[in-house]
């Protein structure tokens, strides 16, 4: 999964969140944090979930509905079990 050239799933989390930052020049608000300190892209309706690989840790993308305002309470509870 890609967005322009950069990719968004299988990456260093760093990476990932740096590229999306330097791209997308997020107004104020536009950028913020899940409880589990993933990156959330609203502008995007895009979060950036991290998911181990062994002693790796990648990106998976999440992609939102535009009412999840309050990304915590709205997904599963399985969604946060994923680590």
């Amino acid at each position: 999964m890609r967005l322009d050239a950069a990719p968004l799933t299988g990456c260093a989390p760093s990476r990932v969140e740096d590229r999306l930052v330097h791209r997308t020049a997020p107004r104020p608000g536009s950028l913020t944090y899940s409880p589990a300190a993933d990156p959330v892209f609203t502008d995007l309706g895009l979060a950036i979930r991290s998911q181990r690989a062994g002693d790796t840790v990648l990106t998976r993308p999440l992609f939102l509905l535009p009412d999840w305002l309050d990304l915590w309470h709205s997904l599963p509870g399985e969604e946060w079990n994923h680590s």
